[in-house]
C-alpha cells in the first residue's frame, strides 16, 4: 500500500472494464466497427500497464520493448477507431510511421545508448504528437455536430497533456537519472522499481492516464450513442422501400426550396402508379414492392441534391424540383414515364404494363406549399382521368420557357450525345400513346 502497488492498479482495473463495455458494444451493433477498436486499445492499455506494474517479462529490456510496443499498439488503434467513425479507416500512415519510430527508438535507448530518460520523454511525447495529429486529422473531417467536436478537443488535450505532464514531473523526478547507473552497478530489480514507482512522473502518470482515459473513454462513447441516434433519424425520415424521403422530410425540404430566392423558379411533380392494388393482387405484393423500389431508383436518378423528393404513401410521389420550370419538370415526368415502362421488363411478365399519371404544377409568386401540392394532385385527377399514363400541366397550350432541369448526369452536350446513342441502339419496344393536357 506504501509503495503504492495498490493504486497503480486501479488504472488497468478501470481500462479493462472500459474494454468490456466497447465491446458489448460492438457485439450488440457489429456494423459499428469503431467499438472493436476501442475494445481493443483499451485492453492492449491494460495488458501494457501490467506488463510494467508486474515486471513480466523479467530483464529490463525485454520488458521495456515489449511493454512500449503494446502501449504504442493501443494508441495506434485508438486512433484508427476513431477515423473508423469517420468513414476514414487506413487514413493514419503518418501516425503508423510515429508508432514504429517510437518502437525503435525505445529499443535503441535501451540496448545501444541505454538511457532512460530519453525513453521516457520518446514515449510520451512521441504519443502526446500521435493524438495530436489524429486531433488535426478530425478537424479536417467536414462535420459540424457537437460530438465531432468534442472529440476534436478531447484528442487535442488529451495529446497536449503527455507534454506538459512530462515536463512538469520529469523536472520533480531527479532520481530517474540514477537509475541506469544502479542498473549498470548490478543494484536488487525490486530496489529499482521502487525508486521509479516513488518518482512524482510514475504517480502523477498513473492519476492522469486513469483520469484523462476516463473522460477520453466518455467522449468515445458519446459518439458511438450519438451516431446511433441520427441513424434512427434518418431511419425516421427516409422510406426504406425506396430510399426517398417520408412526409415529414420533404416538407420540411419543400419548406426550405420555397424560402429560397435562388431556388426559384419552384416546380412540383406528383404522380401515381395506375391500378397499383391490381398489380398486387395479380402478381403479389413482393412484385409490387419491386416495382416501387424501382421507381425510387428512377426518381434519385433524375434528380439533384438541391431538390427534394418523397414517397407520401402506398404508390404515392413527389418531387419538388427546384431552378426548375414547367417545361424542364414535364420533361423530367416524360422521362419518369418512358424509363417506367421499360424497368418493369426485369420486374413482372412481359404482359403486363405499368404506368403512372403525373401533374406538373410550377409555383405561382407567394404560393404556399399546400396549395401547390393541392394543384398538383388535381392535374393528376385530370391526367388519370384522360386515359392514366398521362400527363397534366397548368401551362396554357403553346407557352414556351427557356429553363429546363437537368438530371444529375446531364452535361453540355448531352441533347447531342442523346441523338448519337439514339441512333446506334437497338430499336426498342415501342410505347403505348402518352396523353398530356394543358389546362388554364
Amino acid at each position: 500500500m506504501s509503495d503504492g502497488r495498490l493504486y497503480i492498479f486501479a488504472g488497468p482495473i478501470v481500462s479493462l472494464l472500459i474494454a468490456l463495455v466497447f465491446l458489448l458494444v460492438w457485439l450488440h451493433d457489429r456494423e459499428r466497427r469503431c467499438g472493436l477498436y476501442f475494445a481493443s486499445a483499451f485492453c492492449a492499455y491494460t495488458l501494457a500497464a501490467l506488463i510494467q506494474i508486474t515486471g513480466i517479462p523479467r530483464e529490463a529490456g525485454p520488458n521495456a520493448v515489449v511493454s512500449a510496443i503494446v502501449y504504442t499498439f493501443a494508441v495506434l488503434t485508438l486512433v484508427e477507431g476513431v477515423l473508423v467513425r469517420f468513414g476514414r479507416a487506413g487514413s493514419g500512415g503518418l501516425l503508423l510511421v510515429i508508432a514504429c519510430a517510437i518502437v525503435a527508438l525505445v529499443f535503441y535507448f535501451f540496448y545501444l545508448d541505454r538511457d532512460l530518460v530519453a525513453r521516457i520523454y520518446v514515449q510520451n511525447f512521441g504519443y502526446g504528437i500521435m493524438f495530436v495529429v489524429a486531433a488535426l486529422q478530425i478537424l479536417a473531417i467536414e462535420r459540424r455536430r457537437p460530438i465531432d467536436r468534442l472529440l476534436f478537443w478531447a484528442f487535442l488535450l488529451f495529446g497536449l497533456h503527455f507534454f506538459i505532464r512530462t515536463g512538469l514531473t520529469m523536472q520533480m523526478s531527479g532520481d530517474l537519472f540514477e537509475i541506469d547507473r544502479m542498473r549498470e552497478n548490478g543494484a536488487d530489480p525490486s530496489d529499482i522499481a521502487a525508486l521509479f514507482r516513488a518518482t512524482p512522473f510514475w504517480q502523477v502518470l498513473n492519476f492522469s492516464l486513469l483520469i484523462s482515459g476516463l473522460l477520453l473513454a466518455l467522449a468515445l462513447l458519446g459518439s458511438i450513442a450519438a451516431d446511433a441516434i441520427d441513424e434512427i433519424r434518418r431511419e425516421g425520415r427516409s422510406d426504406a422501400l425506396t430510399g426517398l424521403g417520408t412526409r415529414r422530410d420533404f416538407m420540411e425540404r419543400a419548406h426550405d426550396i420555397l424560402a429560397d430566392p435562388g431556388a426559384r423558379p419552384v416546380t412540383l411533380i406528383a404522380f401515381d402508379m395506375d391500378r397499383f392494388k391490381q398489380i398486387n393482387d395479380d402478381f403479389g405484393h413482393s412484385a409490387g414492392d419491386r416495382i416501387l423500389a424501382v421507381v425510387g431508383g428512377l426518381i434519385l436518378h433524375e434528380t439533384s441534391p438541391r431538390d427534394a423528393a418523397a414517397r407520401l404513401g402506398g404508390e404515392e410521389f413527389v418531387v419538388l424540383l427546384a431552378r426548375t420550370n414547367r417545361v424542364g419538370a414535364s420533361r423530367v415526368a416524360d422521362r419518369l414515364r418512358a424509363e417506367l415502362d421499360f424497368a418493369r421488363l426485369s420486374v413482372l411478365p412481359p404482359h403486363a404494363t405499368v404506368t403512372a399519371s403525373f401533374g406538373v404544377a410550377e409555383r405561382h409568386e407567394g404560393e404556399s406549399l399546400d396549395s401547390l401540392m393541392s394543384r398538383a394532385d388535381g392535374l393528376v385527377e385530370i391526367a388519370k382521368r384522360e386515359g392514366r399514363g398521362g400527363l397534366a400541366t397548368d401551362a396554357p397550350v403553346g407557352e414556351r420557357e427557356p429553363e429546363d432541369h437537368e438530371s444529375p448526369d446531364a452535361d453540355a452536350g448531352s441533347d447531342a450525345d442523346a441523338q448519337d446513342d439514339a441512333a446506334d441502339a437497338p430499336e426498342a419496344p415501342s410505347l403505348p400513346r402518352q396523353s398530356e393536357r394543358r389546362v388554364r
